[in-house]
């Protein structure tokens, strides 16, 4: 009997330490691993299930090609050939950009990124840019601070104010919560800003339901009283901002009751809410992402980080704005994981507008190849989106199982688990722990690693430069991590099997000098860069939020779903006698986009005129995408799927 260190690889905040007990190469049983200081042996039911779906009977185990419509097994040797073969004939006839690379996150392993080197290599693909997910909070982050970081978990014990506005780590964030509930007994005060009322929001000592979209005019309306009472820091805006005069100008010269009009608030909960914040430090706020999901997405966030900087917030212990966390992604080193010096051409469209970009390019798009990606189900505008990836002449995805994706392919080919290969493991997400994990089990069937798959390609169709760098996974990472290893100083290989954190990220600014042009935190000019939320609608007078489970990694876990079962949508009792509904109704959601039938349940946590799914439903369950619209926000690339509006027809 053994037991084997590795951790969760789901593209999640917590990125949780497991212990695997093995008999005779059978695993015992997986538990969370109780010594590390952040998941504390806890490991949610998505990370559990990762045993359940490497065994899962409908896991593929050999490539498959389709035939006349049909699904038939074929050879790796006949798989490699044909994908090679054409490949080279797209390549030689049209270009490599003729075939899209289309890569997400559904893994969060380095060595799975080798597909990146692959098709640099080819010649340089036609690649998305963008983010479904976080691209325009990252981005506003960016223009900010110079990078997007957050502070250590641990820090959030020293906070006075603790503000977690538009995310759920109830459901999302799991391992967050034990530090919320700490903070919350030492004095601590929680408070929540949603649209709707969260589990997180059952425990924390302040609510405040914004409306859906108006969280850059909470911001704005907080920072006008800011100033009005002159609660900023001084010193910090003098010494270590750029931009504050234009800030406070534009400020000044807006109605405040307007803005908290926008909000949906009342002006004493503004009044009341600012005052947490600004009096009362230090003071952390903790973003989620369903806030910059808008139009406006990417300035929600830089008027939320304004807010942050004037009160001197930033870089003090028990404070800053958390987004995201790309400490660990800076010792990476990216130009090779990358090689992006191979491609000789590239093309990018943005990521949210793909069936836009390939229904208007269809004499250029000859093939798409899929890895870590359902992007039928993730895309907005589902019938879109099915109606441009099935225009591609050749088609090729890689997975674990058959999904919505795969269906439509050409040729699908399976691939290892994390039980069954060794990888880096790490969140840019929230904390700076990372793990090399170590391979368990052997994989079954004919189930390849990526790596392999890639370099099988690779041989076949001769690209001597990729196989000269390429070739081997132990020197990929050390390759990959050589930045990394270099400043822990230590090898590979005595990373293997353990969870580490990089020391110096506890609290990031600490030293005031930020990675902008400047040196300085640069503060948002609202004068330009505002745009106004949208109106009301009377043809869609409903805003139709979709939301992260709790039991799934998008759609990863819906898989089992039964057919016959309706995507289930909350509203409160008001909006339900609005619409003379009653809890249980089976009936028809109407965008602009499509239409989506669902069934109606209760939940008066939800605010006035919104509709309330979660995202991840397959295709057999219709996909709550079905509404969503295509669009991108002001910063980032980001697709917009809380723009959505729809109605009700029973």
């Amino acid at each position: 009997m053994k037991t084997i260190q590795t951790a969760c690889p789901l593209d999640c905040f917590d990125v949780c330490s497991i212990k695997v007990t093995l008999d005779d190469d059978k695993i015992l049983h997986v538990k969370g691993d109780e010594k590390d200081p952040i998941t504390k042996g806890f490991i949610c039911k998505k990370g559990l299930q990762l045993l359940e779906r490497i065994n899962h009977p409908q896991r593929l185990t050999t490539p498959m090609k389709k035939v006349r419509g049909e699904w038939v097994p074929i050879s790796w040797e006949n798989t490699i050939k044909e994908i090679g073969d054409k490949l080279l004939e797209i390549k030689h006839n049209y270009g490599s950009t003729a075939v899209i690379h289309y890569s997400e996150d559904a893994h969060g392993g380095l060595l799975k990124n080798i597909d990146t080197a692959f098709f640099n290599a080819y010649g340089g693909a036609t690649v998305p840019k963008g983010s479904l997910c976080w691209g325009a909070g990252i981005e506003a982050q960016t223009m900010d601070f110079g990078n997007a970081l957050g502070h250590d978990p641990y820090d959030h014990l020293h906070a006075k104010t603790l503000i977690i506005w538009g995310r759920n780590p109830s459901f999302t964030n799991a391992h967050l919560v034990p530090f919320l509930k700490e903070a919350q007994k030492k004095g601590t005060k929680i408070i929540v800003i949603d649209p709707v009322k969260t589990a997180t929001a059952s425990f924390a000592d302040y609510y405040y339901q914004v409306k859906p979209e108006a969280d850059g005019y909470l911001a704005m309306a907080m920072g006008k009283i800011i100033l009005e009472e002159k609660a900023y820091d001084e010193i910090f805006i003098k010494n270590y901002c750029n931009g504050f005069d234009e800030y406070k100008q534009y400020l000044n010269g807006l109605e405040l009751q307007a803005l908290i009009e926008a909000t949906g608030l009342a002006k004493k909960e503004v009044y009341e809410l600012t005052s947490l914040y600004a009096d009362n430090k230090p003071s952390c706020i903790i973003l989620g992402y369903g806030l910059q999901r808008y139009r406006n997405g990417g300035n929600n966030i830089r008027l939320i980080d304004a807010l942050g900087a004037v009160t001197g917030n930033i870089g003090i212990s028990g404070g800053g704005v958390n987004y995201a966390n790309k400490y660990i992604a800076g010792y990476i080193d990216a130009d090779y994981v990358s090689n992006d010096h191979s491609a000789s051409a590239s093309v990018s469209f943005k990521r949210p507008l793909f069936a836009d970009y390939v229904l208007g390019n269809k004499e250029q798009i000859r093939g798409i190849f899929v890895t870590k990606s359902n992007l039928v189900v993730q895309m907005p505008n589902t019938q879109k989106t099915i109606k441009a990836f099935s225009s591609i002449p050749f088609k090729v995805v890689i997975d674990h199982f058959m999904t919505d994706t795969a269906a439509l392919a050409d040729y699908v080919l399976p691939c290892t688990g994390i039980y069954e290969e060794e990888d880096f493991i790490f969140s840019s997400m929230w904390h700076s722990h990372f793990s090399y994990t170590e391979k368990v089990l052997d994989a079954p069937g004919s189930v390849k690693h990526e790596f392999e798959i890639f370099n099988r390609l690779a041989h076949y169709m001769k690209m001597k430069d990729f196989l000269e760098n390429y070739n081997n996974p132990k020197l990929y990472l050390g390759r990959s991590l050589k930045p990394l290893l270099e400043k822990l100083g230590c090898s590979l290989e005595e990373l293997k099997g353990k969870r580490m954190k990089l020391e110096g990220s506890d609290i990031p600014w600490q030293d005031k000098k930020f990675a902008t042009a400047s040196g300085k935190f640069q503060l948002i000019n609202p004068a330009i860069e505002v745009i106004e939320i949208n109106k009301k609608d009377s043809d869609f007078p409903l805003s139709f939020l979709t939301l992260h489970p709790k039991s799934s990694l998008h759609s990863q876990h819906y898989m089992d779903t039964a057919n016959d079962r309706l995507p289930e949508v909350f509203c409160n009792h008001k909006t339900m006698q609005h619409w003379n509904l009653v809890e249980g109704d089976d009936v028809s959601l109407v965008s602009a986009n499509g239409k989506l039938k669902v069934k109606m349940l209760l939940d008066d946590g939800v605010g006035d005129d919104i509709l309330v799914s979660y995202e991840g439903w397959w295709l057999k369950n219709q996909g709550v995408n079905n509404l969503t619209p295509e669009g991108i926000s002001d910063l980032g690339d980001q697709a917009i799927y809380n723009n959505c509006r729809c109605r009700v027809e029973k």
